[in-house]
């Protein structure tokens, strides 16, 4: 080859890290243990909403329709694990389990495992805003993923990822006090007490959109039981219904 078309593909070569290059695409099927059969599926299940407008997008569709995929599958299975491995547990309290194994969180702290963040195709706009450290990105990218798989593997691929990186940590995530639902709990207890449905107020919301800060109050037949800060309404009534919680003996 000579020298002046040499140093030509030397320096227009294709960084490795770019995240549609095979190299970093193949790191993230090692980091999960799953090699896809058709690598387009997992590209377009790393690709977020703000990147398939993109000017540089060519074409590339975002992650959300295999999110709803995705969703329902690792429903399906986390539903089925429940049901065989707690045989003595009522439907609601199995309801209440699900529903925190596939909540935001979880799936989010899952995905923090894999570094998915690392791995998603977005914006450069949603990546100064901390979209690769969000959980509720990392939660929908990592059912994306799912989808993905059972679209590229079936059933049974997904099930053995699960009980590679999610069935076998229930147990804690069960157990950790930080994951309780204070929301479902404070409403327990207003209920088995006839004091009615908790009411949750929204009385502050300060800082730019990519960085609220909310503050909400809540409160049971009409005295105010808690209060809570967080960077979602969310989590916001989650800190509230734990302060009420607390305080909850001591309520006239």
């Amino acid at each position: 080859m000579p020298l002046n078309k040499f140093f030509s593909a030397l320096f227009t070569r294709r960084p490795k890290d770019v995240i549609t290059g095979d190299t970093k695409l193949d790191r993230f099927q090692r980091a999960i243990g799953y090699k896809f059969t058709n690598a387009s599926l997992l590209k377009h299940a790393l690709t977020h909403k703000s990147f398939a407008g993109h000017e540089d997008a060519h074409g590339l569709l975002s992650n959300e329709r295999l999110e709803f995929l995705g969703d329902s599958v690792v429903n399906c299975l986390v539903t089925e694990y429940l049901y065989f491995t707690n045989p003595d547990k009522s439907e609601g309290s199995l309801s209440k389990m699900k529903s925190l194994i596939v909540s935001r969180k979880i799936l989010g702290e899952i995905a923090l495992d894999f570094d998915l963040g690392n791995f998603l195709i977005m914006s450069p706009s949603e990546e100064r805003t901390g979209g690769r450290a969000r959980a509720s990105t990392m939660s929908n990218a990592f059912e994306a993923v799912i989808g993905a798989m059972y679209i590229d593997g079936g059933l049974g691929a997904v099930k053995e990822f699960l009980e590679r990186c999610l069935f076998g940590k229930i147990g804690g995530f069960l157990e950790d006090e930080s994951n309780v639902n204070y929301k479902s709990k404070l409403l327990e207890m207003s209920q088995h007490d006839g004091r009615g449905l908790p009411r949750y107020i929204t009385t502050e919301a300060t800082g730019p959109d990519h960085a609220k800060q909310f503050r909400v109050k809540v409160f049971i037949g009409g005295a105010e039981m808690g209060e809570g800060t967080g960077q979602s309404k969310k989590i916001a009534q989650q800190t509230a219904a734990q302060n009420a919680c607390a305080n909850y003996p001591a309520a006239p």
